[in-house]
């Protein structure tokens, strides 16, 4: 006892006294229910009360829908965090087989992440809930709601992890953490015939979250009409996805993207076909059946163990959609358009594609070339050759000659970071505010002085969360201690203002900040986040000192906008799909697995309220897949029809050069006797007894007169342009009129 007193007079959080129940008992539709009071390691911020572990949906059937909690008699207590969702996180066993996938600070990190998932369990639909200390007598009570969707993978982690305390307390809003179903049992397709909008059950224990919140979040002091949706990395893409489905409208009403959207390449699984029958290959069942009846029996440790190499830069499990994500946005319903948006961005998004070696010595041009072709291959269909040297040329410095790696190492993830994650967010961001909706964009451009990773590559995907969740505020997570400055605390202090404000009233400057604490730097205070509109392009740049700036790399922006969408589209519907691929087939060219080259176009989209009628077009992940033979009749015609074509293009602009060849030589005879004339004339009026003018002569003598002689040249004339000349132009615009087909 005295042990617990000292340690709460002292505030010291690692010095465990039991949990202190709270005095109220919250009644929900399952039942009556009981949290704990924790108290937080700072004088300026009160305590929480915590419901941990509190069941959203029944104990799911395997690769079932959830369904509604079972009630329950008597007082349940929340104390304990519940089991993480079955999974199979990295293998960091082995120190150097883990630094050949990720850096050090990585590995470093997961040493510390992973034993917080080690308790897993198939029953692990349950939320974590923390709401102010004051409960529903607060004075900004009832509470607005922010939800947090966990990110890092779609086959790993949990929403145990993120400790919401300091986000309510500072900002007297609630706090809620969702686990959802992973890997296989959460984002594999059941059976072939199942329309793609029912996509992924984990998307739909989400949607099952939500649904529980509206009904019984006012018994916590929650305000059901006031609910964000924050989601991070893959939980960013889900929750950009929900924002598409109808059945959600009216579960949420304001979301945040950060370092994640539905238009990344990583966001969406293309051929979840394909991943069901490699599924169905590894565990021996049916391919033609529903696998449900197949997988309900098996072990569980069989299912997590089903192993498959996808391509580089995209996920193994994930959600699926119909129609292309672009063409999801642009057609989604009224929910996107009236829901307003705050989305964040770091400065390398890309740094966990990289490994040790890669991070800490760089690379030399020919390994940055293998990296950026494989990304190409594995995110694009249509004329990869030219997306591919756009995307190099964009990237590489042309004014050195000769490139450090380390320089090389810097370009390569900026390339993959506008790339894979920040020009897809900005696309949201413009396709958003087009229609008139709040947007909200922030950079977060800062990097504390006591960093994990390299100070050079600026701030990392994922370092911004704990600035998010207040961590500074209280000297870090009790699994993840970090010496935070004043500086640090200011930063983080400002984040949380801004979400706090966003998830009351949908504007992150309203209300002003009313729960400042003294420590907060001078240069934070009075700072107002314009709107994000695609004419200013105006973000918040969020650092030292924070300030708003317009077009965020716009030039590259503009490249991965507006150029490359323009590059890749199919063409004629005569241009054959060996047009798109690459020249370099070879496993060399590249550093990753790939996916099969595509051979036949993409569909065109289909309504979102009609069924699909016609299968996807996939390509298999396989990084040692051959060019398949092509069918001797109908290529070698359409061959033959294109060189014909070209034959006669080149034919026609040879005869064409042929002729401006012809015309500047006569044009330059007659200005050299243009000059003869003149010359003739000039020495008449210097000795007109020894000259006869051209028209005396012309009188007298009815016989034509010699050509005049040449004009006089300091040296030697250059010899004429003929028709061989110009044969480099006519190629290169031969090979310009191949490139726009």
């Amino acid at each position: 006892m005295w042990t617990c007193l000292l340690a709460t007079v002292l505030m010291l959080p690692f010095v465990s006294c039991g949990p202190r129940y709270s005095s109220r008992i919250v009644d929900t539709q399952s039942g009556a229910i009981r949290g704990i009071i924790h108290e937080l390691n700072s004088r300026h911020l009160e305590p929480v009360e915590l419901f941990l572990g509190v069941p959203y949906a029944a104990p799911p059937g395997r690769l079932r829908p959830p369904a509604a909690p079972p009630p329950w008699t008597g007082t349940r207590l929340a104390d304990s965090l519940p089991p993480v969702c079955p999974q199979r996180y990295p293998d960091i066993s082995n120190l150097t087989a883990a630094l050949q996938h990720m850096p050090r600070d990585r590995y470093q990190h997961l040493r510390r992440l992973i034993p917080l998932l080690a308790n897993q369990s198939e029953d692990c639909l349950h939320l974590n809930i923390y709401v102010p200390g004051s409960g529903n007598r607060g004075v900004d009570a009832p509470y607005a709601i922010l939800v947090f969707v966990h990110g890092e993978s779609y086959e790993w982690n949990s929403g145990n992890v993120y400790d919401g305390s300091v986000l309510a307390s500072h900002g007297h809003v609630i706090v809620v953490t969702v686990n959802y179903r992973l890997g296989l049992l959460g984002f594999l397709k059941t059976h072939p015939s199942t329309h793609s909008n029912d996509c992924c059950l984990a998307l739909r224990d989400i949607e099952a979250a939500l649904k529980w919140l509206q009904i019984n979040i006012a018994s916590f002091g929650g305000d059901p009409g006031r609910v964000t949706l924050v989601g991070h990395d893959t939980g960013a893409a889900l929750v950009n996805i929900l924002m598409s489905f109808e059945s959600a409208n009216g579960l949420f009403h304001r979301a945040s993207f950060l370092s994640g959207s539905m238009l990344s390449p990583w966001a969406v699984v293309a051929s979840p076909d394909s991943t069901r029958a490699q599924v169905a290959s590894y565990l021996n069942c049916p391919t033609k059946h529903d696998l449900v009846s197949c997988v309900k029996d098996l072990p569980l440790s069989k299912l997590l163990g089903v192993d498959f190499s996808p391509p580089r830069f995209l996920p193994r499990y994930g959600p699926w959609l119909v129609n292309e994500p672009s063409y999801v946005i642009e057609h989604t319903g009224n929910l996107f358009v009236k829901t307003p948006l705050l989305l964040g961005i770091t400065t390398t998004e890309s740094y966990l594609d990289m490994n040790e070696e890669d991070i800490q010595y760089g690379f030399e041009e020919d390994q940055r070339n293998r990296i950026l072709r494989t990304y190409v291959r594995n995110a694009y269909v249509y004329h990869l050759n030219e997306i591919f040297s756009t995307v190099r040329n964009e990237y590489t410095d042309w004014d050195k000659p000769i490139v450090h790696p380390i320089n090389v190492r810097d370009s390569t993830l900026e390339a993959l970071s506008d790339g894979h994650t920040v020009s897809p967010l900005l696309k949201v961001a413009l396709l958003h505010s087009r229609r008139g909706a709040s947007t909200h964009l922030f950079h977060f451009n800062y990097q504390p002085k006591d960093t994990d990773y390299h100070e050079r590559l600026g701030s990392v995907r994922g370092e911004d969360l704990s600035y998010v969740l207040g961590q500074p505020l209280v000297g870090g997570h009790p699994y993840f201690p970090h010496n935070y400055s004043r500086q640090d605390m200011a930063v983080s202090e400002t984040l949380v203002n801004f979400f706090t404000n966003f998830a009351k009233t949908g504007n992150p400057n309203e209300p002003r900040h009313h729960h400042t604490s003294s420590k907060e730097k001078p240069h934070h205070r009075g700072l107002t986040w314009e709107p994000y509109e695609p004419n200013s392009q105006l973000y918040l740049s969020i650092g030292v000192k924070s300030r708003m700036k317009s077009h965020y790399r716009g030039h590259k922006m503009a490249i991965w906008l507006n150029l490359i969408p323009q590059l890749h589209q199919p063409g004629d519907q005569d241009v054959s799909m060996r047009h798109h691929h690459f020249h370099e087939r070879e496993n060399h060219y590249y550093a990753g697995s790939v996916r099969a080259e595509a051979s036949t176009r993409i569909p065109d989209p289909v309504s979102l309220t009609t069924p699909v009628t016609a299968p996807v077009v996939e390509c298999e992940p396989n990084s040692t897949a051959t060019e398949a033979e092509p069918q001797p009749s109908t290529e070698e015609e359409e061959a033959l029809r294109h060189y014909t074509s070209y034959t006669a293009a080149l034919g026609v602009t040879v005869g064409v050069g042929c002729l401006l060849v012809l015309l500047n030589l006569l044009l330059f005879a007659g200005i050299f006797y243009q000059r003869d004339r003149q010359r003739q004339r000039k020495e008449a009026k210097e000795d007109p007894d020894d000259t006869i003018s051209l028209d005396t002569y012309s009188k007298k003598s009815p016989t034509i007169p010699d050509p005049p002689p040449p004009p006089r040249h300091p040296g030697p004339m250059p010899p004429p342009r003929t028709c061989s000349s110009s044969t480099g132009t006519v190629k290169k615009r031969v090979q310009i009129q191949e490139i726009s087909v």
